[in-house]
């Protein structure tokens, strides 16, 4: 990367869910920090901005990365860094929070100690976490930047597809009279399980696992359509 300038402060570009959390993990860090939103401010206090930061943070959609940074040459002084899980860009280095923000208001149950814990994936030889994020004691690991998209789509399907079944079985559920509580005992022990679970070695349990086959075709049958 060439010589990283002395840390003094963050410049957040952006306005939406992970600026927010951004500008909340630093509150919580004493990490000083300015905040600048497309929507909100002109283009002359990003300017003003940027000359005080030394880092700059693109929290803005993966779409919008490359052409907003190559038309504010200014910031090409910085240590400029994407959020984005899925770009590769020969622009600009990324650091990826491996997390969900998926609440609107960046309150509880996002403390202190839950963003500390949140790993960071980076791009092999693109830099590291006191490089790009000084101040942020977070996790850390590296990936080819070729690998991006693949590691991208393996979180979406983990996270999203798993929120589907779990959204349709509570939906259910309640059809047959049973409130959502009754599932939460059984979501929590399966994540314990996962999480504890050494690598290569499978959780899975039920008719699958047993070979039930008879099972498996009265429950195709009853979720058919």
């Amino acid at each position: 990367m060439g010589q990283v300038p002395v840390f003094t402060s963050y410049l957040l570009i952006g306005g939406g869910r992970v600026a927010r959390h951004f500008a909340r993990y630093f509150d919580f860090e004493s990490i000083p920090y300015s905040t600048w939103s497309r929507g909100k401010d002109d283009e002359s206090r990003l300017r003003s901005l940027a000359e005080r930061a030394s880092h700059v943070l693109l929290l803005i959609s993966d779409s919008a990365i490359e052409p907003f940074f190559s038309s504010h040459p200014f910031l090409h002084a910085k240590v400029a860094v994407h959020v984005s899980g899925a770009l590769a860009s020969p622009l600009l280095p990324s650091a990826h929070p491996l997390m969900t923000f998926n609440n609107d208001d960046p309150g509880d149950p996002y403390d202190l100690e839950t963003y500390r814990r949140i790993p960071f994936v980076l791009e092999r030889g693109r830099g590291t976490m006191t490089e790009l994020l000084p101040r942020l004691s977070n996790p850390a690991w590296s990936i080819e930047s070729a690998h991006k998209t693949l590691y991208h789509a393996l979180c979406v399907m983990s996270g999203n597809f798993t929120v589907l079944l779990w959204e349709k079985m509570f939906a259910e559920f309640e059809r047959l009279g049973l409130p959502k509580e009754t599932a939460l005992p059984y979501l929590d022990w399966i994540a314990r399980n996962l999480a504890a679970s050494p690598a290569g070695h499978s959780v899975l349990t039920g008719p699958l696992v047993r070979g039930d086959r008879a099972v498996i075709e009265r429950h195709l049958s009853v979720l058919n359509g």
